[in-house]
């Protein structure tokens, strides 16, 4: 074990393996010194942009394909209008035609991986003498006895041949390890990390967890040649998705690879990091044959095979290390390790081989999700499977002897790569389909169906005005549900709403401690009291938080993105008469020019865009003088708030400026620039965020709002850094920013107006209250005392006169007396809230 002091003040030491330590060697693996020079990189002309002319052949081409989206009779109308704009010129464009473009596109030939097929059918003895083709793949089903083939000899799909296409896994993955864009955001050793000033042990990154120490040390007892290697665990994902309605439901069922080297930070926002490399087969049959068991096996198997076929060419480097270039110019000794795969509930019953209503996990009966049970595990498995008969194995364990694909692969267990949802078990499933349809039915319990209905109209009025106002996404009604229902249930749900969220929003943060395992326990504890249902859900979360790091790495809603750009967005681009060809086309090409751009960058080509050198950033912004801008916001002592901010900014001492006399305060009353908007930028990795886990939001203070009336938001500003959460905050309305110039010094400035505490914490919502002080207490702060956006929810269990749905969003903070702090806006204010 190795330790290294990181992090500011070194206040967090990571303890690194000593067995996979990620040693470099050599092109042969002979193991190199340390301080050994890597390869020298193949120098590039900075003008030579092969395959195209030059950059602007390059940006043209990436701005019609991948960004413009523009189908080849648009892009051939194009170049012909710009051919006749430059035949007096004697100019040809840069392109002919789409052909052309077409042609430069495809000669790119950085970082490619092909894509290639093969067929795959059901083997049976047909009674009319017909035979698959020799050169598909057969799948022999001897497992399912006879008897069910028996009973329908002639079904359809028996003599149905599906075409699969892929690309080769382990070529993808050496595409990865030689991708500059990702190569500071991997770690290549396990290790665990502390802090240094209480020893609490910290999980953030997948190699941080348990996992991949212990997965080192079972590589190295299995085969010691393996010390000094790298250890690559390897994510596999896949979900169908529906393409199409309209025309007919169009599914597709895409399959996904990452390897979890990379943070979660990137993973989840880096596109390239998550790589599509196949489209399983589609099974469908008539409904009379739909039910049967014999085609319920014959997809369970064939799913299985498919996979095992698409990931054969990984088996070799299971168990004996392979030689690698990464992107550094080293080489190194790497091993893979199948780690978990991605997949919403439906998807994990088909790869766990048992039937829906059981847990994949744990060997709970479906009849009483409740109990304490042991985890699945693939030896015992195959241990009941030889001691029991196959109904006491259905019965009692729901095992149907489907042969998984990870008994194709060296030291794999399929359950222990099943992994918690949080999109679909939590989201999805826990609150929209579960939890909010209890408080439906518990309102038609107690108020009968008639009076339920209004209240539940009247529900939904407050959910929509606060949607209406702040442009919320579809996960608003999570956010904002518990003051919609408030006063119209009991304090009891109330507490169970809060219990959720808050264990929803803890087992979604980038970095997860001991106390915080303790307080996720907590949340589960609280909530199970009231409903089983979230037990079910969340009850293998601790543990699995320990094994692979944090869930937002690992969660469905990264492929679920990723289908939008691999699957969804390129098929509307198709003529979609056999798309899947162009799909796949599609995804080459794109592929493609995400690699070249990464060659053209780290050769430094990629400076600016064309015009970069002409134009500039042009910021907005109008210029007047204090005077007129205290007439605007109608603040007659504007001048005298201003000039006690800046006492307060020129005084080197604790006094009170209140307590200078407004005489003796600096005088300014000179020209001012007006902002409408600034923006934050800070550190919320457990948001959606850019690399390295930095998000940018917008705060607007506008006198008009998209032509409906001013919008002027609410922020947290920092009034005491030295105490953490609501107590160190205090909110504001920003009415103004500002800024102007005195004495030499630039001050960027807000005028705000103040919001105060109610109470000294959170009510029983788990939410601070707030209300607004005297609209006349206006003051100007700094701008950098400003943390970030606040968002407030009013209480409207207090004001049950207000129809929630004829209030404008400008008269928000006029129509109530008091406002909950949402500290369910988002994980960022999760945190610093709570």
């Amino acid at each position: 074990m190795i330790a290294e002091f990181v992090g500011p003040g070194h206040k967090i030491y990571c303890d690194y393996h000593r067995g996979l330590n990620a040693q470099k060697c050599d092109s042969q693996g002979h193991f190199l010194p340390d301080g050994a020079l890597p390869l020298s990189c193949v120098q590039v002309s900075p003008d030579d942009w092969s395959p195209y002319c030059n950059q602007r052949e390059f940006e043209l081409a990436k701005f019609l394909f991948k960004h413009a989206e523009m189908p080849a009779s648009q892009i051939n109308t194009l170049l012909e209008i710009w051919a006749t704009s430059l035949i007096e010129l004697g100019g040809n464009p840069l392109f002919a035609n789409h052909t052309d473009l077409y042609h430069v596109i495809d000669s790119m030939s950085v970082g490619t991986v092909k894509w290639e097929n093969f067929k795959i059918a059901y083997k049976c003895k047909c009674q009319d003498g017909q035979n698959t083709d020799e050169q598909d793949e057969l799948i022999d089903l001897a497992g399912l006895g006879g008897q069910d083939g028996q009973d329908e000899p002639n079904a359809p799909w028996m003599f149905d041949v599906y075409d699969v296409w892929y690309r080769d896994p382990h070529q993808v993955i050496h595409n990865l390890l030689r991708h500059t864009d990702i190569k500071d955001e991997m770690d290549f050793i396990p290790y665990q990390e502390f802090d240094a000033t209480n020893k609490q042990r910290r999980w953030e990154d997948f190699m941080l967890g348990d996992w991949a120490w212990e997965e080192a040390d079972k590589i190295i007892s299995i085969n010691s040649s393996t010390t000094r290697a790298t250890l690559f665990p390897i994510i596999l994902g896949s979900d169908k998705t529906t393409v199409s309605v309209a025309t007919g439901q169009l599914d597709y069922h895409p399959l996904y690879l990452s390897i979890r080297n990379v943070c979660n930070t990137t993973c989840c926002v880096h596109c390239d990091a998550v790589v599509l490399i196949a489209f399983l087969a589609k099974l469908k049959t008539c409904r009379e044959n739909a039910n049967t068991p014999a085609f319920h096996k014959f997809k369970k198997q064939l799913f299985h095979s498919l996979l095992a076929c698409i990931l054969c060419s990984l088996h070799a480097a299971m168990t004996v290390p392979e030689t690698v270039l990464f992107s550094e110019q080293y080489y190194h000794h790497v091993i893979y390790s199948f780690t978990a795969y991605i997949a919403d509930y439906e998807e994990q019953v088909l790869l766990s081989c048992i039937m829906c209503g059981w847990c994949p996990k744990c060997l709970t009966h479906w009849a009483d999700l409740d109990q304490d049970a042991l985890q699945c595990c693939h030896e015992h498995t195959e241990l009941i499977i030889k001691e029991l008969d196959l109904q006491t194995l259905w019965d009692k364990y729901s095992i149907d002897r489907t042969i998984p694909f990870t008994s194709e692969f060296p030291h794999v267990d399929i359950q222990r790569m099943l992994l918690p949802d949080i999109l679909h078990q939590l989201i999805k499933g826990g609150f929209n389909d579960h939890l909010v349809n209890w408080v439906e039915k518990y309102l038609i319990h107690v108020h009968g169906r008639s009076t339920a209905k209004k209240i539940l109209d009247d529900i939904d009025r407050r959910c929509q005005h606060f949607k209406q106002w702040t442009g919320n996404d579809s996960k608003g009604l999570m956010k904002v549900y518990i003051a919609a229902i408030e006063g119209y249930v009991p304090e009891e749900i109330i507490l169970t709403f809060s219990s959720f969220l808050k264990f929803c929003y803890l087992v979604h943060r980038n970095v997860i401690t001991e106390p915080t395992l303790i307080a996720i326990e907590d949340a589960l504890t609280s909530f199970h009291s009231h409903h089983g249902i979230f037990h079910d859900a969340g009850v293998h979360y601790p543990y699995l938080i320990g094994q692979f790091g944090m869930p937002n790495g690992l969660c469905s809603s990264i492929t679920e993105s990723k289908h939008i750009k691999a699957v969804k967005w390129p098929y509307q681009r198709t003529n979609h008469f056999q798309a899947l060809r162009q799909i796949l086309r599609i995804n080459k090409r794109l592929d493609k020019f995400a690699a070249v751009q990464a060659d053209f960058k780290k050769h430094g080509m990629l400076g600016g865009n064309c015009l970069s050198n002409v134009l500039g950033n042009l910021e907005h912004t109008h210029v007047r003088n204090t005077r007129d801008l205290a007439i605007e916001l109608n603040i007659p002592q504007f001048h005298n708030i201003l000039w006690r901010f800046l006492q307060l900014q020129l005084q080197h001492d604790d006094h009170d400026p209140e307590d200078v006399p407004l005489d003796k305060c600096p005088f300014y009353d000179g020209s001012d620039h007006v902002y409408n908007s600034t923006s934050s930028t800070f550190y919320a990795p457990s948001d959606v965020s850019g690399l390295h886990g930095m998000c940018r939001k917008h705060i607007h203070c506008s006198p008009t709002w998209r032509n409906k009336g001013s919008r002027y938001d609410c922020v947290f500003v920092i009034t005491n850094p030295h105490t953490k959460g609501m107590l160190g905050l205090d909110v504001t309305c920003v009415l103004c920013f500002f800024s102007f110039k005195h004495l030499g010094t630039e001050y960027p400035c807000a005028v705000i107006c103040w919001f105060d505490h109610v109470g000294d914490g959170p009510n029983n919502t788990g939410m601070w209250v707030v209300h607004m002080r005297n609209a006349q207490d206006i003051a100007i702060i700094h701008i950098d005392t400003i943390y970030c956006a606040a968002q407030l929810i009013p209480v409207y269990a207090s004001q049950r006169g207000i129809d929630p749905a004829s209030i404008k969003p400008n008269e928000s903070y006029d129509k109530f007396q008091f406002y909950y702090v949402n500290k369910f806006a988002d994980h960022h204010a999760f945190k610093i809230v709570s």
